[in-house]
């Protein structure tokens, strides 16, 4: 049977939208992170154990809910020492008022001011609320996991918070780059998940969710096909294109 690929499905949500439960695979992912070893030792929540690391990946999950009837995913991060919530442009696209909250403590924020940056490569990034500035980040890494590493993804897919875990299967590349700009990777994602983060078995934070491939067979027979997420390595890159064009992180 030859199969080919359809266009990637955004991986957010519309209200209303009539969707299927979702499987939450916490079970596997908790038996994935037993290797984990270490966490960033610049934070509050550093004391190199499992338990403080899914505690600071709760914490750093951010739900979204915006005006412009979607919802979807973030992940706390730093920009120049000050905490910036990344997430895919699609996700608050014309957006005025968007609702943040935390997994981890439930504690809220909203913002008004989208910092963009880029439709194309879809990613978005906007300064953290003061009322959720106590929240940990996770610093991006550039670095490229060889393929069959674990990798887990935390977000809330139709509005429910869930772990799930995968590995990676290989990098895509734009024309006359030799820098990744996604990755792909086998956990599963689903409508609600894009903007969550992407994290190795040290919650190391190797790029936000994108969207998710569905192949088609040759009579029309659809199956799931690869996750999809912005690499790091390019929001590393264009967050500095940023700041040399005068962006500052306020």
């Amino acid at each position: 049977m030859n199969n080919g690929k359809s266009p990637l499905h955004l991986a957010d949500r519309r209200f209303g939208s009539d969707l299927s439960a979702i499987a939450i695979r916490l079970g596997i992912a908790l038996l994935l992170f037993a290797c984990i070893a270490a966490v960033d030792p610049g934070s509050s929540y550093a004391d190199n154990s499992e338990e403080a690391l899914l505690k600071k990946i709760k914490m750093a999950t951010i739900l979204i809910v915006a005006d412009n009837g979607y919802q979807g995913s973030g992940v706390i991060t730093r920009i120049r020492n000050k905490r910036y919530v990344l997430t895919a442009h699609h996700v608050v696209e014309g957006a005025k008022r968007i609702q943040l909250t935390s997994h981890g403590d439930k504690s809220t924020g909203e913002v008004t001011k989208n910092e963009g940056w880029h439709v194309f490569y879809d990613l978005a990034v906007f300064r953290l609320p003061k009322a959720m500035r106590h929240l940990p980040m996770l610093r991006l890494d550039h670095t490229r996991l060889p393929p069959g590493t674990p990798v887990f993804v935390s977000a809330f897919p139709n509005g429910v918070p869930t772990l799930t875990a995968g590995k990676v299967t290989g990098y895509r590349y734009q024309a006359n780059t030799d820098f990744p700009t996604e990755i792909a990777f086998t956990a599963p994602v689903e409508q609600g998940a894009s903007g969550g983060m992407i994290v190795d078995a040290h919650g190391k934070l190797k790029g936000i969710v994108k969207a998710y491939e569905v192949l088609t067979s040759a009579d029309g027979y659809e199956a799931r096909g690869d996750s999809i997420g912005t690499h790091s390595y390019l929001i590393m890159k264009l967050i500095l294109r940023a700041i040399d064009n005068g962006w500052r992180p306020e």
